[in-house]
């Protein structure tokens, strides 16, 4: 039984993958959508702005993402940890020099299958972050 759960969630994520192939997404823009709301958007509370936004950008559906970090702030600030504003972590990857506002959701309960609900944590922190052809291509941590 475990094998074949494990079977299933091979193919969900590869069809979400498939998915973001064929809405013609670079990774750049991929990043953008997974982790960039700037201004952040309005919510009655941080439980309901996790739950809107992992569903409004994609994220609940054929699975429900586990966890997901949204930076608030401008795609152009993001970006110059690329260059100037971040140091070399290893590899592709790079830190910030500076902070930036976050809001980290995780999938509350055992279940990946939807309805998705979210638990969320506001924090100030620096941003790790892989960076290809000078653009941020993935969200790898917080500092």
């Amino acid at each position: 039984m475990a094998q074949r759960g494990h079977h299933l969630l091979l193919l969900l994520v590869w069809l979400a993958t498939w998915l973001a192939l064929a809405r013609g997404e670079t990774r750049y823009e991929k990043f953008l959508r997974q982790h960039v709301d700037y201004p952040k958007s309005s919510a009655p509370d941080s439980r309901t702005y996790c739950n809107q936004m992992m569903q409004r950008r994609g994220m609940t559906s054929p699975v429900c993402k586990f966890t997901n970090t949204f930076v608030h702030a401008s795609a152009a600030s993001i970006t110059t940890v690329c260059g100037s504003g971040g140091t070399p972590a290893s590899g592709d990857l790079r830190d910030s020099n500076a902070s930036f506002a976050l809001t980290t959701c995780r999938l509350q309960g055992g279940s990946q299958t939807p309805p998705c609900n979210y638990n969320a944590d506001a924090s100030t922190q620096r941003i790790r972050i892989a960076c290809v052809g000078g653009l941020p291509v993935h969200y790898d941590k917080s500092l």
